[in-house]
C-alpha cells in the first residue's frame, strides 16, 4: 500500500514503501544435470535444484540477499549451497545483523557440511556471496569467489574478494590482472566451505556500511556468469538495460551465449530511491503548483465580488 504525506491542504505528496528492486534468475547452464547454485531473498530459497531455469522479481524494504555455488559433484554441491543459505534463515530480513552473526550462520553450514562429508566419504563445498542491504547502505560478506559487483555512475566496483589462488598473485604482485584471466588456477580456492575446522578457521571477508545511492546496483552472482562475461560486456548490458524486471534474466542469457558451461545465478538489486534533489523539487513543484491554483481561484472570486 502506497502511503501518503500531507504538505498543505488537499496537497498529498507519494512516499515509496519499497526503494529496493530485486530480480533474480538462476539457470542450470548448457552442460549441467542439476543446478548446484542457490540463493537467498528474505528467507526465499531454491528448493528445487532440477529445475531449468528459477526467475522471480520483488520490492523490499530492506533486506539479507545471497548467492551460493556449490562444488563437489551432483547432489554433493547441491546440498552444500543449500545447506549455507539455510543457514541464513534466521536473519530473515534483518539488514541490521551483525558480523558475528552472519559468521555463525557461515561456520554452522560448514559445521553441517563436514559431517555430511565424514559420513559419505566424498567431498564437497560451497562458495557464498551475501548482502545485508537498505537503501542508504550495503554491507557485503563472501566466502570463495562468487561475487558483489557495485555499479555506481557507470562504473564498475567489485566489493567482495576472490579467496582464489590467482588473486593471491595478483596481491602479492606476481601477476597481473590481465595475466590472471587465463591462468589456470583462477578457479583453485583457499577458502570455502567444506574446510575441516581443525585443519583451517574460514575467514569471512566484509566490508561493511558502503553507501548505497539512488540508481545504484548491486549484482550478486555465481562464476558462471563473469566465465561468460567480461566487466565490459556486463557494464554495457547494464547500460542497455530498460527494466530492472528483466536485467537478471538478459545477464545470464548472455553468459551462457557467451560459452559459459557452469550453472549460473545473479541476483541484481537496484536502490530505486530517488535523490534527496529530485524529492525536493518535486515537493517544491507540487507546492508551487498548489499556490498557482490558489491563486487562480482568488482571481476568479475577487473578478466575481468587484468586476
Amino acid at each position: 500500500m502506497v502511503q501518503w504525506k500531507k504538505t498543505t491542504r488537499n496537497v498529498v505528496i507519494p512516499l515509496p514503501k519499497r526503494n529496493l528492486l530485486v530480480s533474480l534468475c538462476s539457470n542450470i547452464g548448457t552442460t549441467r544435470k542439476i543446478n548446484q547454485d542457490n540463493y537467498y531473498i528474505n528467507g526465499e530459497i531454491l528448493r528445487d535444484p532440477h529445475r531449468r531455469q528459477v526467475a522471480a522479481k520483488g520490492e523490499f524494504e530492506q533486506g539479507i540477499f545471497a548467492i551460493a555455488d556449490g562444488m563437489g559433484g551432483e547432489s554433493d554441491g547441491e546440498f552444500a549451497s543449500l545447506c549455507a543459505v539455510q543457514s541464513l534463515q534466521k536473519l530473515q530480513d534483518r539488514a541490521d545483523a551483525s558480523f558475528e552473526e552472519i559468521r555463525d550462520c557461515v561456520n554452522k553450514a560448514n559445521e553441517e557440511i563436514c559431517r555430511k562429508m565424514a559420513r559419505t566419504g566424498k567431498q564437497s563445498g560451497t562458495t557464498i556471496v551475501l548482502a545485508a542491504v537498505t537503501d542508504r547502505e550495503v554491507s557485503i560478506y563472501n566466502i570463495g569467489d562468487s561475487k558483489c559487483i557495485l555499479i555506481h555512475e557507470g562504473k564498475l566496483m567489485q566489493l567482495s574478494r576472490d579467496h582464489t589462488v590467482t588473486a593471491q598473485m595478483i596481491d602479492a604482485g606476481l601477476m597481473t590482472p590481465a595475466q590472471a584471466k587465463n591462468d589456470r588456477r583462477s578457479h583453485q580456492l583457499f577458502q570455502h566451505l567444506g574446510i575441516d575446522p581443525e585443519e583451517m578457521t574460514l575467514s569471512v571477508y566484509a566490508q561493511e556500511k558502503i553507501p548505497f545511492e539512488p540508481r545504484d546496483l548491486l549484482l550478486l552472482c555465481s562464476d558462471g556468469l563473469t566465465d561468460g562475461l567480461s566487466e565490459e560486456q556486463i557494464l554495457e548490458m547494464v547500460r542497455q538495460n530498460h527494466s530492472h524486471d528483466t536485467l537478471a534474466k538478459e545477464l545470464v542469457a548472455a553468459a551462457m551465449e557467451n560459452g559459459s558451461k557452469d550453472n549460473v545465478s545473479v541476483l541484481a538489486i537496484r536502490n530505486g530511491r530517488k535523490s534527496g534533489a529530485v524529492l525536493r523539487n518535486t515537493a517544491f513543484g507540487v507546492l508551487c503548483g498548489a499556490a498557482a491554483a490558489m491563486g487562480i481561484v482568488t482571481g476568479l472570486l475577487a473578478a466575481r465580488f468587484w468586476g
